[in-house]
């Protein structure tokens, strides 16, 4: 996982970390991060997005998988 720090010590992630930390596909992030209207840095030939833009993330996979469960019990 590749944490990056930058200026005010913000944590940046890149798309790979993302996908570690929400075991999810790939083409899975980079949907949500199109819906998304985040900060995007460029660094070294990476896309680097800001610490709220994995929470967001977080968030919307734990909706989806909730509810997927939710279903399976019905």
């Amino acid at each position: 996982m590749i944490i990056h720090f930058t200026r005010d010590n913000e944590n940046f992630y890149d798309v790979e970390s993302i996908k570690k930390l929400l075991n999810i596909s790939r083409s899975k992030v980079q949907r949500e991060l199109k819906k998304q209207q985040t900060e995007i840095i460029k660094y070294k030939n990476l896309f680097l997005y800001p610490e709220t833009t994995l929470f967001e993330l977080m968030e919307i996979v734990l909706i989806e998988k909730l509810h997927k469960q939710n279903d399976k019990l019905e």
